[in-house]
């Protein structure tokens, strides 16, 4: 028998208990094979429920996130992306800037693409790249990380740096 997830919306909640995956937030919406999750630092985050290992409901968190949502209520800026399932919701997001799973070596960042039976495509700088839609872990849009603009940047700079010193 599979998890609920639907009885934690609106709860505060961690995915995973440790590594890149690895998220607080506030469980917002729930479809049939995943779960959408606001972060405060990432935003929204949608887990393909396939691959969650964890969840804990930590009730001081919950309190405390209760409590600062009551004396300052903010506004949702994002639209909550919902399918009937983790394919139907890759699908909405296609032509948009997304990355792929948190970190390590297999997050990604650039444009869906394509959305196909089994995988998906993006544009990564300039290269197309296949995911297997069985290893998204984890799925967000709209949002640039400002780590890969300054890795991207130093890369160019030690590439120039070895160009003139050739």
């Amino acid at each position: 028998m599979a998890f609920d997830y639907s009885t934690l919306v609106g709860k505060q909640v961690r995915l995973d208990r440790g590594g890149p995956e690895s998220r607080l937030g506030r469980v917002v919406a729930v479809g049939t094979d995943y779960v959408v999750l606001l972060s405060e630092k990432d935003g929204l985050l949608y887990y393909n429920t396939q691959h969650v290992k964890s969840m804990t409901l930590n009730t001081k968190d919950a309190v405390e996130a209760y409590e600062s949502n009551v004396a300052q209520p903010q506004p949702m800026t994002l639209k909550i992306m919902e399918g009937e399932n983790f394919a139907a919701l890759l699908l909405g997001m296609k032509n948009l800037w997304c990355q792929v799973n948190r970190g390590g070596h297999e997050s990604v960042q650039g444009v869906l693409s394509e959305v196909n039976d089994g995988h998906i495509t993006m544009v990564v700088n300039h290269e197309l790249v296949t995911i297997f839609t069985y290893h998204i872990k984890s799925i967000s849009y709209g949002v640039k990380n400002e780590n890969q603009n300054q890795n991207q940047e130093e890369k160019k700079e030690q590439k120039q740096d070895n160009n003139q010193k050739k």
